[in-house]
């Protein structure tokens, strides 16, 4: 597993694991409540920290950065022009 999905993983799964046999890079984390709206703001900051990006409104409300596979997705593609 690479170190971008492990981290996303990591932090998703902090309080409750996702369940057996999920599609883990459709599962929608805001969605199923395994981060709230506050933590959302946390867990924004400590992505931008771990990976040096930054996210503009757009892209916290776009549904690729609501699920596992969009977000690793959209980190990559952040790392990839930084």
């Amino acid at each position: 597993m690479d170190r971008i999905r492990e981290f996303v993983l990591e932090h998703i799964q902090s309080e409750y694991d996702i369940p057996a046999g999920s599609d883990i890079d459709g599962f929608n984390f805001i969605e199923n409540g395994y981060i709230d709206s506050v933590g959302i703001v946390s867990f924004v900051m400590e992505l931008e920290d771990e990976f040096g990006i930054s996210f503009d409104d757009s892209e916290l409300t776009s549904s690729d950065f609501q699920t596992v596979g969009g977000l690793v997705e959209m980190i990559r593609k952040k790392t990839e022009e930084a």
